[in-house]
């Protein structure tokens, strides 16, 4: 299964699509119904479905309303692929030609089509929210025929099974770990918020010399934790390893130091004080430049 931001690239699928599905969940939410009961009289003219097919799809009505639902709540993450993956794998558990999938996201296109044009009379506006609902339904049409192929090719292929259990067991076992990592994150972040309020409850009992330094250097490293959490969650949700948040660590720890040394009116090595400089002034570049390099990408 492909991550969020792949697809995401592919499809050009931009905040302001978001925007536009999120626009259209009011309205499409007073139609669920409506379309359940459509999609299920259409299935029945279009295909042929055996005893054990109709009665596979009458139990999974509930599934059909929340994938309507999903489509417009502004959540295109890795949750809600793997949610799409899930679906394209149970057409083929129960037998369902692939022709099935494709002229069902037919369907529903046409369906929400016409929805749209009962409800919004903007020609601009109206444009526009169509774009990104074919963005979304193509991505939704992907996700589920590769998992139909696949679970196609992995019955003639014992390799190929074995990759996709190597692959799923990486992907959850990476999932644990970074969730873990978010965890010790946010009781660091808690414990520094802890020291934080301890040094200025200091400091406003007078001891100003000593516990403003301490208490900026606190402030600091909330701040790096901070940054970090955030990294981790971004992970989690399909976003891109960032080198650039490692370079910031580090670039603060240096102005942290040179902070200190200053603050405290120390009249400190020029080799040191020097050496500080340099490596704010190295860091800085490296940082702008992997900055610009990310968001290139």
């Amino acid at each position: 299964m492909r991550y969020q931001q792949s697809l995401q690239k592919h499809y050009d699928l931009s905040e302001k699509d978001i925007e536009n599905l999120l626009y259209l969940q009011p309205i499409m939410a007073k139609c669920k119904n409506e379309f359940v009961e459509d999609y299920y009289d259409a299935l029945s003219v279009k295909f042929k479905l055996t005893e054990k097919q109709s009665n596979v799809l009458l139990d999974h009505k509930e599934k059909l309303g929340e994938w309507f639902d999903r489509i417009f709540d502004g959540s295109p993450n890795n949750n809600y692929f793997s949610f799409l993956y899930k679906q394209g794998a149970g057409i083929y558990k129960y037998d369902f030609d692939p022709d099935f999938l494709t002229a069902m996201i037919s369907f529903a296109r046409l369906w929400m089509h016409e929805k749209i044009f009962q409800n919004l009379d903007d020609d601009l506006k109206r444009k526009s929210i169509l774009l990104s609902l074919h963005k979304m339904l193509d991505i939704n049409n992907e996700l589920m025929l590769s998992a139909y192929y696949d679970k196609t090719v992995s019955k003639y292929s014992t390799v190929f099974s074995w990759r996709k259990i190597v692959v799923d067991f990486s992907e959850r076992f990476s999932l644990l770990m970074h969730s873990i990592l978010v965890a010790v994150l946010i009781c660091l972040t808690l414990m520094s918020v802890g020291i934080f309020a301890m040094d200025i409850v200091h400091l406003l009992k007078g001891h100003a010399e000593t516990m403003l330094i301490t208490a900026l250097g606190s402030l600091l490293i909330i701040w790096v934790l901070v940054e970090l959490l955030h990294t981790e969650v971004q992970i989690i949700r399909g976003g891109k390893f960032k080198t650039s948040v490692f370079i910031s660590v580090a670039l603060v720890a240096f102005i942290r130091d040179l902070l200190i040394m200053t603050l405290k009116h120390e009249k400190g090595n020029i080799i040191q004080y020097g050496f500080i400089l340099s490596a704010i002034l190295i860091l800085g570049l490296i940082f702008w430049l992997i900055v610009r390099t990310e968001g290139n990408d």
